[in-house]
């Protein structure tokens, strides 16, 4: 019995000896498993930078209205000759304050655009007033020979409305340089610039008549600007200008644009 007990013990001893020899590799590569260092993550790449957003397009400036004309100087039906009956009209503007003081007549509603003397309008320019309001030269053109101002539709002047001016311009083109006679009459008062110049400053309480005052002037060769602003104090409102020789006959070789 003790034969055998020793003979098992043995054939065990000799079969483990047997395994272990037979699986050396195995050994090395879980000794190499463990001893080498893990591998190194590589980070995932930056995402690409977006590119810049493109500038927003700058608004496109604003284009004058082109200006109208040539039209020729009318006549009234006293076949009394050389009105300017095509203007740009802007307002209204206020003008504050009772006779004889009142401010708006010596205000210059268009010193932000170069000042009354220096000022050149287009058509559909607008002229923005201390406040917020604004308000456009625009065309109009009188089937007569006077310029109402309440029938400028676009001055939306109520009824007997007071205390408030308009500033009117057209060009004369003239066909060579020549004197000329610009007679006004208006209700209330008026400035006149020609071709940038002061001409006249009447500051009366009045009502219109053909001709009240005679300016004369030296037109040039080509377009000349006419500026006039007219103020109100009450009652009707109103003005007429108009182009003639020191005969009261139209002028020849003048037309208007507006």
């Amino acid at each position: 019995m003790m034969l055998v007990l020793c003979l098992a013990a043995l054939c065990t001893v000799i079969a483990g000896c047997q395994e272990e020899a037979a699986c050396p590799k195995a050994k090395d590569v879980k000794a190499t498993a463990e001893k080498a260092p893990a591998a190194a993550v590589k980070p995932a790449p930056a995402p690409a930078p977006k590119p810049a957003p493109a500038p927003a397009p700058k608004p496109a400036a604003a284009v004058a209205a082109p200006a109208l004309g040539p039209f020729k100087l009318a006549k009234n039906w006293a076949e009394e000759q050389g009105f300017v009956a095509n203007w740009l009209i802007a307002g209204t503007f206020p003008n504050p304050g009772d006779r004889p003081d009142n401010t708006g007549f010596g205000t210059d509603y268009l010193k932000n655009y170069g000042g009354e003397a220096a000022f050149t309008p287009s058509n559909g320019m607008e002229i923005k007033i201390d406040g917020g309001a604004a308000v456009k030269f625009l065309p109009y053109a009188t089937t007569g020979t006077d310029i109402i101002f309440g029938d400028v539709a676009h001055l939306k002047i109520e009824s007997n409305q007071e205390k408030i001016l308009v500033y009117c311009a057209c060009w004369l083109d003239a066909d060579a340089d020549k004197d000329v006679e610009v007679r006004v009459g208006s209700d209330d008062g008026y400035k006149l610039w020609i071709n940038h110049q002061l001409v006249a400053e009447v500051h009366e309480y009045r009502a219109m008549e053909m001709d009240q005052e005679t300016h004369k002037v030296k037109l040039k060769k080509g377009k000349n600007l006419i500026l006039i602003k007219v103020d109100q104090d009450t009652g009707e409102y109103q003005f007429m200008l108009r182009v003639v020789g020191a005969d009261g006959k139209e002028a020849p070789g003048i037309t208007v644009w507006n």
